[in-house]
């Protein structure tokens, strides 16, 4: 077998890239494939097979499997363009376990003269790709690329490409540009050529624009395409892998102006449908420009078609697609379409890349129809129904809303999103295509027009188009309630309570099955939602026949409607026989929290219509008993601003709403409670700025402030000031004061009995109301110790130098002197800082000699974080001779 016909290490690579496709278990088809020079004066080499190092510690040799097979024993690859020639290198491996694996190729070595690659002729040409194993993940195959790693460019001239990468997994694709590799790693002193950077390529579509090149030369670029998969157990993408595709640029310098293809905007089509659209390109020279296109659609099957023929500028181009359901995938599929002119010496070219998502058809057939307090849904099978394919139907999706207003969905709106008010309410298996909506045991409400729709759902995660909607009312065999509206408040407080009669029609109260008298029982309880056991009869209508009936109201009495919300329902009977209920209905219970010249409202109801608007009431003038409504709210909250503060202001809120039925009364109004409340200052102003001066020879801190009423309060009217002599203590009130013109405090103290200027302040201030001011600044100042010892005294009792003492001190607390002899042993002990040693033996009480003393003396200094301790070390010369010299 050939293996090569030049010297080793010959300079013939210029691109490439490694992709590799599962076979099974563990067993992979690995696939080098290279762009090599093959001009002869410039190179001799090429390769019959390459090593392959998979990335588990094994390599083998892969033979080139492309081309005819004239000089190898395999084959000879294949010419593509002028002096260069694409090989395709296989290779079959089995991992032993799972993980990720790093499959890489190293071939002598890159051609000559590539700008951004430093002694290029010198760089070997490397290649990697990362393959996980993963079974959580499921099996993987790389992507294809489709589109070549050579291209040419023109100075002057935006140049674009794009990779044509297609995943048949329907994996997310990631691109990036990154750096060529040598030697199994990143090249020393690579850059991106002028003009190029990391922002160039379209992470998501791969489109990479160049603009502009402005040298003539050969380049080097690696685009980083990774996968990711979306799990099907917790919906989040992992990454799954990569590819290093290795890329060659050749920069001409030249005056062609490439061609231009037009904007395509991104689609959608449904399964089952066809999509057809033309492509234009114009050239500004009038050359002859070629139109193709690669991408997913024409990987599958049913596979895409286009058609082109190359004609002068404009030049068109017809894309037509019948996807059936085994294309169906959460991500689109790209399609890129290329435009070449036909300029003899540096034909350029241009990229559009449009994505095309294929959904699954909505299922079909959907109805409603009421049963009791429940609603029953069926429909038909989804069109796309494979539950063993790649992708299967893992069964639907079951939205309602309150209302019918119909909602179109756009070409590529799948699933139900949440601004159309549907409601997920349940799913189904792919083998049922019915549910019973009883609103999860709870049942529906009478008077609500329902709106249902039905998606399908898959295992990649992708929906379905939503099913036309299904409108449908539970029979209205009961009454149903329309107001529960406070009508007085503060004495003998009462609520009106208003229902309407049920239908006596073929559709709705069977009156033959039910035969009368009939009787509405109100049933009251205290609260919200409260259980069916609070609730008590306080009202009885009776009457003899169907048509007796009519819309009826109550005002119950003797309540408290200030603290408390009241809950009702209607139950119905036929001949003392229970047929059913209206859903419960509560009052509107209004809260009120007062502010600094404000008072936050807010309100709370559970009612079976809907409450489009609440109109807010105040009691107009202040203390009078007429109510004039001051705004509106579409939200259970408002904020009344601009009041004085100590006033009572009162106030009422009506809710505005209605059942989605037609028939029923609307609006419907209900009113809260009379709520009064004054607003009052609980904002504290903020905290003055200060400053703290030390004076340690006067033994005293000045601190002195800003009034804050000048530059971010209005209403201070008073000042604290916190001190703690330590840094950890607790602040205690030295001086306050509500002079707000005088700013400055002198401060003096004792520390355990020292003074000491060390501590920590913060200074506040206060309001009219007794708001305080947050301390957000807190100053520690520190003492100055000084503690210093001579080093002679002469105890000869003649009245001078006789004691020994420090020389004067402040700021210490307490110390730990030690004395010794030249033996060692101790002559005096104390912790007075003071000292007063008179040159005697603490043991004997005997004169000590004249001689050198040794002292150790621990000072406990005051400090603001506490009593820190300093070591002095010295000699003392004893001398008891009088008029001898003293320090």
């Amino acid at each position: 077998m050939l293996v090569s016909i030049s010297n080793s290490f010959a300079t013939h690579n210029r691109a490439g890239e490694i992709t590799y496709q599962h076979i099974s278990g563990r067993t992979y088809k690995i696939i080098v494939t290279t762009y090599t020079n093959t001009n002869p004066l410039t190179t001799q080499a090429d390769r019959c097979d390459l090593l392959v190092r998979f990335g588990d510690a094994d390599s083998a040799i892969a033979p080139r499997v492309n081309g005819p097979s004239l000089l190898c024993n395999t084959a000879d690859g294949q010419s593509i363009v002028t002096f260069t020639k694409k090989n395709i290198y296989e290779i079959i491996h089995t991992y032993p376990g799972d993980g990720n694996y790093i499959i890489s190729m190293e071939d002598p070595n890159r051609n000559a003269g590539i700008c951004n690659i430093p002694q290029s002729v010198d760089q070997s040409f490397f290649l990697r790709t990362e393959l996980v194993i993963n079974p959580w993940l499921g099996l993987n195959s790389s992507p294809t690329l489709l589109n070549p790693p050579i291209d040419e460019a023109c100075t002057g001239e935006c140049f674009e490409h794009n990779p044509g990468a297609f995943d048949a997994d329907g994996d997310s694709l990631y691109y990036s540009l990154t750096t060529c590799y040598a030697n199994g790693q990143a090249i020393f002193g690579y850059s991106f050529p002028p003009n190029m950077s990391e922002s160039s390529i379209d992470p998501v579509k791969g489109d990479l624009v160049w603009c502009t090149p402005t040298m003539v030369c050969q380049y080097n670029i690696a685009i980083l395409i990774k996968e990711y998969r979306r799990s099907p157990y917790n919906n989040q993408y992992y990454y799954v892998g990569s590819i290093l595709r290795d890329m060659q640029i050749d920069v001409a310098a030249c005056t062609n102006t490439g061609p231009k293809i037009e904007n395509i905007n991104d689609t959608c089509i449904a399964a089952g449908t066809n999509l057809n659209f033309t492509v234009t390109a114009t050239d500004a020279e009038s050359n002859i420009v070629t139109l193709n296109a690669t991408g997913g659609p024409f990987q599958v099957n049913p596979a895409a078609t286009f058609s082109s023929t190359p004609s002068l500028s404009p030049v068109t181009g017809q894309f037509n697609w019948n996807p059936n359901c085994a294309q169906v995938q959460l991500l689109p599929y790209l399609v890129t379409f290329k435009a070449t002119d036909s300029n003899p010496t540096t034909p350029l070219v241009d990229f559009e890349s449009v994505f095309i998502r294929v959904i699954a058809p909505a299922p079909t057939g959907l109805t409603a129809a009421p049963s009791g307090s429940s609603m029953l849904l069926n429909w038909t099978t989804a069109p796309c129904n494979d539950t063993l394919g790649s992708n299967p139907l893992l069964g639907y999706k079951i939205y309602r809303k309150d209302n019918c207003d119909p909602w179109i969905p756009d070409a590529c709106e799948t699933g139900v999103p949440a601004y159309t008010g549907y409601t997920l309410i349940g799913s189904t298996p792919p083998s049922i295509t019915a549910f019973t909506d009883n609103n999860s045991g709870q049942g529906l409400i009478n008077g609500v027009d329902y709106s249902y729709v039905v998606i399908a759902y898959y295992s990649d995660g992708s929906e379905s188009y939503a099913s036309q909607n299904s409108c449908a009312q539970l029979v209205r065999d009961v009454p149903i309630i329309t107001n529960v509206s406070v009508i007085s408040t503060g004495t003998n407080d009462s609520i009106l309570i208003r229902w309407v009669k049920p239908l006596g029609t073929s559709t709705n109260l069977d009156t033959i099955g039910n035969p009368p008298p009939y009787e509405y029982r109100l049933m009251q309880a205290q609260g919200f939602n409260p259980a069916s056991s609070a609730f008590a009869q306080v009202a009885s209508y009776i009457q003899p026949t169907f048509y007796q009936l009519t819309d009826s109201s109550f005002i119950s009495t003797g309540l408290n409607t200030q603290d408390s919300a009241f809950t009702y329902r209607v139950d119905f009977y036929s001949n003392n026989l229970f047929l059913g209920s209206t859903s419960t209905a509560s009052s509107v219970l209004l809260k009120t929290v007062p502010a600094d010249k404000k008072i936050n409202l807010s309100w709370q109801e559970f009612v079976p219509w809907t409450n489009y608007r609440y109109d807010i009431y105040r009691a107009i003038p202040v203390g009078s008993s007429t109510f004039v409504k001051i705004d509106t709210s579409i939200i259970p909250s408002y904020i009344d601003t601009g009041l004085v503060n100590g006033i009572n202001y009162c106030y009422k809120i009506v809710s505005v709403g209605q059942y989605s039925d037609n028939a029923l009364p609307r609006p419907l109004y209900n009113s809260s409670q009379i709520k009064c409340d004054q607003p009052v200052d609980m904002v504290p102003p903020c905290q003055p700025n200060f400053t703290i001066a030390n004076d340690c020879d006067l033994f005293q801190n000045v601190v002195s402030w800003t009034n804050p009423n000048t530059y971010c309060s209005t209403d201070a009217a008073k000042y604290n000031i916190y001190f703690s002599p330590t840094q950890d203590g607790t602040p205690e009130l030295i001086y306050t004061s509500t002079d707000l013109n005088t700013t400055t405090f002198t401060h003096t103290y004792l520390f355990e009995g020292v003074p000491s200027v060390a501590g920590c302040y913060s200074v506040t201030a206060v309001d009219s109301t007794g708001n305080e001011s947050p301390v957000v600044t807190n100053l520690c100042v520190d003492n100055c110790p000084v503690y210093e010892l001579p080093n002679v005294f002469t105890p000869n009792g003649d009245g001078q130098n006789d004691i020994f003492i420090p020389l004067p001190y402040r700021y210490v607390k307490d110390i730990d002197l030690k004395v010794y002899d030249r033996w060692g042993l101790l002559m005096f002990e104390t912790t007075d800082p003071a000292i007063l040693w008179d040159g005697k033996n603490k043991s004997t009480k005997m004169p000590c000699s004249n001689g050198t003393y040794f002292y150790v003396c621990l000072v406990n200094e005051i400090r603001f974080d506490g009593i820190k301790a300093r070591t002095l070390n010295g000699f003392i010369q004893l001398i008891k001779e009088k008029n001898s010299p003293s320090n």
